[in-house]
């Protein structure tokens, strides 16, 4: 395997070494004391400890371990290691002969004769010895494995730390967890030393998702796929050794368990007898967890005998009692005993809970035995009751909100539908029908290109009613109508998805359906509802208030809850494009509790996200912030992070952008899952374009922008989306020379007569292009041919802007981009009516800590000023620029403030060289971000801490980290700590 040496990589428990060196510290003062750490086999206890012993404050470390032989095994085994250690580094025996020591030490000398004394002079001589090594600077004793120790070893080490008073001794012990059976000693015997003073006991958990990913990262040498990384955490359970192991293997998700551990964990397992093992067979194919009643069913043992099987089993550490049931100690446990079986003996162990399963089990919930009858009928190859059980377990999980898994039982019934004779007999539903269900499904969990799929999929049985040409031919013609309602919730569920993706074809589906459907059908509330939303998103605020009003009117009628949350959110949405931002926030709260009260998700989620950017739109950044990180904890509630949580992260994303932490933004956005929706996908991608426009960087912008155009081609998605990424592209043209090309693409794009072309709609984009026709006119000075084309621009821009909405009836934000555009036509001709347009964007900005308008306000005032001859402050706003810029990375920026600061002889801002407070060493230049992860890491943040609070992921923490510490010349993160609170950040 390429990648690191494995004792390279240590990740995830930077707590537990804290907390152990602050204990060494607090034995140096207080005396001595002991620390307990237990974990299952693999989980990291040795690594833990060779890391502490990097950073021990302890004068002196010395380790000792118990070897495998039992629990009476070879006598002070860990003391004998470690005694012998410190003789050689120089400790004395207090007696100054061999004495009692030398039964340990045989190169001592000869022990003394007669052994009826002999052992307590030996633990006096122990303690003596180790209160001598300890004086002066403390010393840190480490026995390992002290769950194979023998009672000798124990009887010492409760001596000793009854003893050791207050000898700066730091007594570390390690024992394995799984290893603890029922008799086991020093399962007795730990209690008693917990309550020992001093002594404190831990357990090591196993790694987390992001730290297994971490993990992983650092032994394969790159970032693993998030699916890949989501499987070797489930199946590794977060156990380092088995992660190490799995990677060993090309592909960690589907790899037999690995032999190291699957001898680890069979272990104990060989010396259970055919009984106990013939029940741990059966509940290895119940997976990680087994009902007590519907285990000992299908073990087909009596009672006592089934009792006394369980008993063995937990007595042997593999099954762990778990509410009303078992489960495995570790889910690999049960994939080792189920590779064990043969196919034969696994499909008959399947076959018998499905039996026992149909019959039913008492205590076992109705919904939880739906779900079990539909993986075991279909592991045993009983197709037709798999179908069967998929299609009742399916009704059990949206039942029970268990949204992706209902999405993956219904499609388990639609694979099998050819499989199984009258399958629409046994379900009592049709494939229509259940291809509509599949499309609500899938559009409920976020992925609406499947749900657009199975939709088309079962429009296909109507291609005889709706492929007839016109559309007065097709209402002319009496459809029965029982197939007018199939075609009608096909064409609203395919409108749904298309609509969801800012794809063509959602009003027409939407407006098919209505042509179908009878008058008085409940499903037209919905669909008109739907129809709203399609019109605003496009643009038609009027027909889009009316057809809300409507839906409105018919969902309260039908007492449709789901249409009028809705047609509610809609509304409001509609009103964030005027100034009255309280009706639009009420509106929209009040969709959002209806929709979450009748368990609407994704109404519900709709309301969220709008919410989030009516705030925006009314320059509440703050309030945006925090309802955007309250979609997110609701997606997280839910389990619909990975589909559903995107247009939550991108509105952070975005939010972070206008304040100009580009870092934070960028590092928001890569840190993103795979997205099925393409909407969310292809708006990351016009994020992060517009983020490395604003830094400069040419090449990232041409990727992200090709990347956008693949998943949003603009042949076939709603104008609205692609316009912003025709902004990106008109950059790109800029950057190549060809800027006069870029300002007429955009302008002939906002120039048609559609109705997204005006108003709330087109005030970014058209701040932008007046921004490019400004770029232009600076550099057509002395040029009159490209003088008079800017003049023809400036006009076009000042038609189009004829549409913005005037400052009394806009939201904040359409006035900031009206001002811009104002700004930006009036700069070179009229610099005083200018400079008061610069001047309201700054001040408006400013106080919201929008720092990217603010950096277009600054430049623009700054250039008015050098055109009226005021020069001094010219000079102040620039240099303001200067640094604002540099704090933000904004390149472009950076490099207008010194180009002007050049052009009017105003001498650039002085570099600071030392310490902000002037009394430490200077740091090199370090990003914003890379300073403030190092400012966290000076503070003793984890990765993960500081992931959790600056809102990124840990493997972008791990990458900024290593950045720091190369820029920093050094090795570790303490050193970096250091120089960062020398310098004064911290």
């Amino acid at each position: 395997m390429d990648g690191r040496e494995r004792s390279s990589v240590f990740v995830g428990r930077r707590d537990q070494v804290t907390n152990l060196v602050s204990h060494a510290r607090r034995t140096r003062k207080e005396g001595a004391g002991a620390v307990l750490i237990g974990g299952e086999a693999g989980v990291g206890k040795s690594r833990l400890l060779r890391e502490y012993a990097r950073t021990c404050p302890m004068r002196l470390a010395v380790a000792g371990g118990c070897p495998e032989l039992g629990v009476e095994g070879l006598p002070y085994a860990p003391f004998t290691a470690a005694l012998r250690r410190l003789i050689r580094d120089g400790a004395a025996p207090a007696s100054g002969g061999p004495g009692e020591l030398a039964r340990l030490l045989p190169e001592l000398g000869s022990a003394p004769a007669g052994p009826e004394q002999g052992r307590a002079r030996l633990f006096e001589e122990v303690l003596v010895l180790l209160e001598g090594a300890a004086a002066p600077g403390g010393l840190t004793l480490v026995l390992e494995d002290l769950h194979w120790s023998d009672a000798s070893t124990r009887d010492l080490l409760v001596f000793l730390l009854g003893n050791l008073d207050a000898a700066p001794v730091q007594i570390i012990a390690t024992y394995r967890t799984d290893d603890l059976h029922r008799g086991h000693p020093l399962r007795r015997l730990l209690p008693e030393l917990e309550r020992l003073p001093g002594v404190d006991r831990t357990e090591l958990p196993p790694l987390s998702r992001e730290e297994v990913a971490e993990l992983a990262e650092g032994l394969h040498g790159s970032a693993l796929p998030d699916r890949q990384a989501d499987r070797l955490f489930e199946r590794s359970g977060g156990n380092p050794l088995f992660v190490e192991s799995f990677l060993e293997h090309p592909d960690a998700g589907t790899a037999p368990v690995p032999d190291g551990p699957r001898e680890l964990l069979l272990g104990a397992v060989r010396t259970l007898d055919a009984e106990a093992l013939g029940v741990l067979r059966a509940a290895s194919a119940a997976g990680e967890r087994v009902h007590h009643a519907l285990l000992e069913a299908v073990s087909g043992s009596g009672p006592a005998e089934f009792a006394a099987a369980v008993r063995a089993a937990v007595d042997a550490n593999a099954l762990v009692p778990r509410g009303e049931g078992y489960a495995f100690r570790h889910a690999l446990l049960a994939e080792a005993v189920q590779e064990d079986l043969l196919p034969a003996e696994r499909t008959r162990l399947h076959r018998r809970y499905t039996d026992v399963l149909e019959q039913g089990v008492e205590g076992l919930e109705p919904d939880q035995a739906a779900l079990l009858l539909a993986h075991h009928a279909y592991a045993a190859h009983d197709l037709p009751r798999a179908l069967e059980g998929a299609w009742r377990a399916a009704e059990a999980a949206h039942r029970g909100a268990a949204l992706p898994e209902r999405v993956s039982l219904l499609e388990r019934v639609l694979d099998l539908w050819e499989q199984v004779p009258d399958a629409q007999g046994r379900i009592g539903c049709s494939r229509t029908e259940l291809l509509y269900l599949l499309s609500q499904a899938a559009h409920d969990i976020g992925a609406p290109r499947r749900a657009a799929e199975y939709a088309a999929e079962g429009l296909k049985a109507y291609s005889h009613w709706l492929d007839t040409g016109m559309c007065e031919v097709r209402s002319a013609r009496v459809v029965p109508e029982a197939d007018a309602i199939a075609m009608g919730r096909l064409l609203q569920a395919r409108g749904d998805a298309r609509k969801e993706m800012s794809q063509d074809g959602a009003l027409e589906d939407y407006g098919e359906a209505l042509l179908h459907l009878p008058r008085a059908h409940p499903l037209r509330a919905r669909i008109t509802a739907g129809l709203a939303t399609t019109l605003m998103v496009r643009g038609h605020d009027d027909e889009a208030r009316r057809a809300a009003e409507l839906a409105l009117e018919r969902a309260r009628a039908a007492a449709d809850v789901r249409s009028e949350a809705d047609a509610l959110i809609t509304l409001g949405s509609l009103d964030s494009h005027g100034p009255d931002t309280g009706a639009a926030v009420e509106y929209i709260r009040q969709g959002v509790r209806s929709a979450r009260d009748s368990g609407d998700v994704s109404v519900e989620l709709r309301g969220r996200n709008n919410l989030a950017a009516t705030y925006d739109m009314a320059g509440h950044p703050e309030e945006a912030m925090r309802e955007n990180r309250d979609g997110l904890k609701r997606v997280a509630e839910l389990g619909l992070t990975r589909t559903q949580g995107g247009g939550f992260t991108f509105g952070l994303a975005h939010l972070l952008f206008a304040k100009g932490e580009l870092d934070e933004a960028r590092d928001v956005l890569r840190a993103m899952r795979p997205d099925p929706n393409p909407r969310s996908q292809g708006r990351r991608h016009r994020l992060l374009a517009e983020i490395e426009r604003m830094r400069g960087s040419v090449a990232d912008v041409a990727r992200e922008v090709e990347a956008f155009d693949r998943l949003m081609p603009p042949e076939s998605s709603a104008q609205i989306e692609t316009l912003s990424n025709l902004g990106s592209r008109a950059w790109l043209m800029q950057a190549d020379g060809r800027a006069e090309e870029g300002v007429d693409l955009l302008l002939t794009a906002m120039e048609e007569e559609r109705p997204w072309a005006r108003g709330v709609w087109i005030g970014m984009n058209l701040a932008h292009v007046a921004g490019l026709v400004r770029d232009i006119e600076r550099e057509a000075v002395g040029d009159p041919a490209r003088s008079a084309a800017v003049e023809r621009f400036k006009k076009r821009v000042e038609d189009k802007a004829q549409v913005l909405p005037s400052d009394e009836g806009s939201p904040f934000m359409v006035r900031v981009d009206a001002r811009i555009v104002h700004g930006h036509l009036a700069t070179g001709g009229a610099p005083r009516a200018a400079d008061e347009h610069w001047a309201w964007v700054e001040r408006e900005t400013r106080s919201r800590g929008l720092k990217l308008d603010l950096l277009q306000a600054l430049f623009g005032r700054a250039e008015c000023a050098l055109a009226l001859g005021e020069r001094e402050r010219a000079a102040e706003q620039l240099r303001e620029l200067h640094f604002l810029a540099s704090e933000c990375g904004a390149a472009p920026y950076l490099q207008r403030a010194q180009r002007a600061m050049e052009g009017a002889g105003i001498a650039p801002p002085r570099v600071a060289s030392a310490a902000p407070d002037g009394t430490g060493d200077a740091l090199p230049p370090l990003t914003p971000r890379e300073r403030e992860v190092l400012r966290l890491v000076a503070r003793g943040r984890t990765n993960r801490e500081i992931a959790g609070e600056l809102v990124i992921s840990a493997k972008t923490v791990s990458v900024h980290v290593s950045n720091v510490l190369g820029k920093l010349d050094v090795t570790n993160r303490n050193a970096a700590a250091r120089k960062a609170l020398d310098s004064g950040l911290g």
